[in-house]
C-alpha cells in the first residue's frame, strides 16, 4: 500500500500540469477588470467618480492604503489560514464535509479567498463539479501571483451591498473616508459583509450589521489580532454611516483630469485649498456684472503641481458653466508685458533703472495709448511697468525685436497658437494675442522660480521637467518692480507696507475691456485670476485692477498661502548698450537732432501723396525709419495721402537716435 503513494502522488502532480497546459488560467480576466473612473485630490477624497462600465462602484485596493486592522478583519473572516495554504484550505475542506454530511444538507463551505476571487472572475457554478473547477483555478493562481495581489484583487471585487465593490469603495460610500482611515470596529463591519451583503448591509439591516460585525470581532481576538480592550472599546462603538453618497461631482477639474486619463486617479489638487478658492468666487461674484464668470488656477512653485482649478464662477450654470477659463484662449492685455522687458533685461539693453520714451506713436494707422490717455514723456521701466504704460512696452519690443519677445514668452511657459506671433506683431506687448490661464500662470511660476521652467503636473505620479530659460537677476528685478511692498494692491490701500501679505503681480486688460486679468506669485504658489464673458461681450467692469486684482489678493492673503517678504540681496544692475537714448544723453553726446520736419507739425496731401523733407542739424550719415520701417529714399519722404499721425525717426551711425511726430491730412 505504501509502495503505490507515491506513484499517486507523481500521477497527481502530472495530471495538475497536463491540466494546467491544456487550460491555463485566464489572467487577462483580472487585467481586464472594469474600474470606476475616480478623480481624487491628494489626500485622497474624491473629486468626482462615477460607475464603471458594468454600472458597479469599483476603485481598486492597495494593501498599503487600507488600514492594517480591515485586512486583519477580511482574514478572519473569510480566510484564517489564508497566507499558509496553496490556495485550497484542505482543513476546511474537512470540516465542511463533516458538518454537511452531519446535517444531511450544505451548512458550511470551504471556500478561500483564492477561491472566491476565481469564482468572482468566472462567475462558476454553485455546484460540486463548480467547486473542483474553482478549487483547480485557485491552485493556478497562487502559482503566478503573490498572496499580496490575490488579497488586493479580492479586495477590490468583494461585493459589499448593492453595486458596491471593493473595501475602498465601501469605506468611502459608507463610511465617507478611504479604506486607510477606517476604525477597527468599521473595519469588521466591512470584513462581515461579503459573506451577504444585502442580509448584513448597515443601511438597511443595522442590527444584524451589528451581530455580525461583533461576531468579527470576536475572531479577530480569538486570532491574537487585537486584545480585549481593543475588542471592548470596538464592541461599543455605534454604527454611525456617512450621508453624502454623491460621490463628488463633476467639475472643470475633473473633466481636465479624466481628459487626460480616463481612468482619472490621484491628481496634485489640493482639496482645501480649491474648497477656500471656491469659496472666494462665490463672494466675488454677486459684485460682478451678469453673465461674468471668474476662473483661477494655482501651482505650486517648486513642483509645478496645479494645487487648484476653478474654471467657471459655477459650474452647473445653464448655457456657459461648463466652459473652462483655464483653459480658454483670451487676450491678456498688459499681463505680457513684464516678459517684454525681460526680453530687453535678458539682452542687457535695458534694466529697472533705464529711461524709455513714452510718446505719441503711430504705427500703420495705429495709435495706441496708455490706459488714462495721458503721455508722460521720459520715464523708468520701473515706473513704465507699475503703470502698466503701453507706449514704453510697445517701443521696447520694436527696438529689441518682436520675434524676441514672442520667443521669450514662449520659453517661459506661454503657448502662442501657430502664427499667433506673426499676426499680432507689436501689439503682442500689449496683449494682441490669446493665451491661456493655466499657460500664463505657469510663466509667472518661472519668474518665482529665478528663471526656472517646470511643466505644470495634474497628476501626482507625472514627471515634471524643468529648464533655465531667464537669468536669475531678471526674475529678482521684475519681483522688486511689482512686489507688493512696493504698491499696495486692490483692498489693502490703507495696511502698511510691511503688513500687507507679499506677492508680486501684474494685471491685465484686453481690447474693448473684455478680460480681466491679475496673475502672481509669492515664490510660494503662483496664481492666476481671469474675470469675463465666455461670449466675449464687454462691461466697463472688466479691468484688471477693477474686477480680477482684488480677487488675487484676497487669495495671496490666505493663512495657508500668506508668506513674509524675502529678504533678496540688491540688485546690482549692468546695461551693455542702452536701448534708448535719453535727452540728456544726447545733450551731452552732441548728437545730431531732427530739425524738419518739426515735432507736432501738420502736412497737406497733395494728390495721392505727402511729401516731408527730413534734415538733421548735422552733417553725419543717418537711416531714416518711418513708422518703424527703413526709408530708402531719404531724404524726401514721400507718404502716402492717408489721413493720420506718423513717426519719424532715425539712426547714426554712432547709434544714436531720434524720432518726432507729425500728422497728414487731406483736403
Amino acid at each position: 500500500m505504501l509502495a503505490i503513494l507515491p506513484a499517486a502522488f507523481a500521477l497527481g502532480v502530472l495530471s495538475l500540469v497536463v491540466l494546467d497546459a491544456v487550460f491555463p488560467f485566464p489572467i487577462e480576466r483580472l487585467e481586464r477588470r472594469l474600474l470606476s473612473p475616480v478623480v481624487m485630490d491628494r489626500d485622497g477624497r474624491i473629486l468626482f467618480a462615477r460607475t464603471a462600465a458594468d454600472q458597479q462602484w469599483r476603485i481598486p485596493a492597495k494593501l498599503d492604503h487600507i488600514a492594517p486592522a480591515a485586512i486583519d478583519a477580511t482574514i478572519a473572516a473569510e480566510d484564517q489560514r489564508f497566507y499558509s495554504h496553496p490556495g485550497v484550505d484542505a482543513i476546511a475542506i474537512g470540516r465542511a464535509i463533516c458538518q454537511n454530511l452531519a446535517e444531511f444538507r450544505i451548512v458550511s463551505g470551504a471556500s478561500t479567498i483564492t477561491m472566491q476571487v476565481c469564482d468572482m472572475m468566472d462567475g462558476g457554478e454553485r455546484s460540486w463539479a463548480g467547486k473542483c473547477v474553482e478549487a483547480f483555478r485557485a491552485v493556478q493562481l497562487e502559482r503566478i501571483r503573490s498572496k499580496q495581489e490575490i488579497l488586493e484583487d479580492y479586495l477590490t471585487e468583494a461585493p459589499y451591498g448593492g453595486n458596491i465593490r471593493g473595501i475602498e469603495t465601501a469605506a468611502r460610500h459608507y463610511f465617507g473616508r478611504p479604506a486607510s482611515l477606517l476604525t477597527l470596529a468599521e473595519s469588521a463591519l466591512l470584513a462581515g459583509l461579503p459573506q451577504s451583503p444585502e442580509r448584513y448591509r448597515p443601511d438597511r439591516h443595522p442590527a444584524a450589521a451589528r451581530d455580525r460585525r461583533n461576531l468579527i470581532l470576536q475572531y479577530m481576538f480569538d486570532l491574537g489580532y487585537i486584545d480585549h480592550a481593543a475588542m471592548k472599546s470596538a464592541l461599543a462603538e455605534p454604527i454611525q454611516l456617512y450621508d453624502d453618497r454623491s460621490q463628488g461631482r463633476l467639475s472643470h477639474v475633473a473633466m481636465a483630469a479624466l481628459a487626460r486619463r480616463p481612468a482619472g486617479g490621484a491628481t496634485t489638487i489640493d482639496g482645501t485649498l480649491q474648497d477656500a478658492l471656491t469659496g472666494i468666487v462665490r463672494d466675488a461674484s454677486p459684485s460682478l456684472p451678469a453673465q461674468a464668470h471668474v476662473a483661477i488656477v494655482a501651482i505650486d512653485v517648486p513642483t509645478g503641481d496645479i494645487l487648484a482649478w476653478i474654471g467657471s464662477s459655477d459650474f452647473n450654470r445653464p448655457g456657459d458653466g461648463q466652459n473652462d477659463g483655464v483653459l480658454a484662449w483670451r487676450s491678456p492685455g498688459s499681463a505680457l508685458k513684464p516678459f517684454v522687458f525681460a526680453t530687453a533685461f535678458e539682452a542687457k539693453r535695458l534694466g529697472p533703472d533705464s529711461i524709455v520714451p513714452d510718446v505719441r506713436i503711430e504705427r500703420a494707422g495705429w495709435s495706441p495709448e496708455n490706459f488714462d490717455g495721458a503721455e508722460h514723456g521720459e520715464v523708468s521701466v520701473t515706473d513704465a511697468l507699475r503703470r502698466s504704460l503701453n507706449v514704453p512696452a510697445l517701443l521696447t519690443a520694436e527696438r529689441i525685436g518682436v520675434d524676441r519677445c514672442a520667443g521669450l514668452i514662449q520659453s517661459v511657459g506661454v503657448k502662442l497658437a501657430d502664427g499667433a506671433a506673426e499676426r499680432a506683431r507689436l501689439s503682442i506687448a500689449t496683449g494682441g494675442v490669446d493665451v491661456r490661464l493655466l499657460d500664463l500662470t505657469n510663466a509667472y511660476a518661472t519668474l518665482a522660480r529665478g528663471g526656472l521652467r517646470r511643466t505644470t503636473r495634474l497628476f501626482a505620479d507625472a514627471e515634471s521637467e524643468q529648464v533655465r530659460v531667464l537669468n536669475v537677476a531678471t526674475c529678482l528685478a521684475l519681483d522688486e518692480i511689482l512686489s507688493s511692498r512696493a504698491r499696495a494692491p486692490a483692498g489693502f490701500e490703507d495696511v502698511p507696507a510691511d503688513r500687507r501679505p507679499w506677492f508680486v503681480w501684474k494685471t491685465g486688460t484686453s481690447s474693448a475691456r473684455r478680460d480681466a486679468w491679475a496673475i502672481g506669485h509669492n515664490r510660494k504658489v503662483a496664481v492666476g485670476v481671469w474675470v469675463g464673458r465666455f461670449d466675449g461681450a464687454p462691461d466697463p467692469q472688466f479691468v484688471g485692477r477693477v474686477a480680477a486684482e482684488p480677487i488675487l489678493a484676497r487669495i495671496f492673503a490666505l493663512p495657508q498661502l500668506a508668506t513674509a517678504a524675502p529678504h533678496d540681496d540688491g540688485i546690482r544692475w549692468t546695461v551693455d548698450r542702452p536701448l534708448f537714448e535719453t535727452s540728456e544723453d544726447a545733450a551731452e553726446s552732441g548728437a545730431p537732432r531732427i530739425v524738419s520736419p518739426e515735432n507736432g507739425a501738420t502736412f497737406v496731401a497733395t494728390g495721392d501723396q505727402a511729401i516731408v523733407h527730413a534734415r538733421v542739424d548735422k552733417d553725419v550719415a543717418v537711416a531714416w525709419f518711418l513708422d518703424g520701417q527703413y526709408v530708402e529714399r531719404a531724404p524726401t519722404i514721400r507718404i502716402d495721402a492717408a489721413p493720420g499721425r506718423h513717426e519719424l525717426a532715425f539712426i547714426s551711425e554712432s547709434g544714436a537716435t531720434r524720432h518726432v511726430g507729425f500728422r497728414v491730412i487731406k483736403r
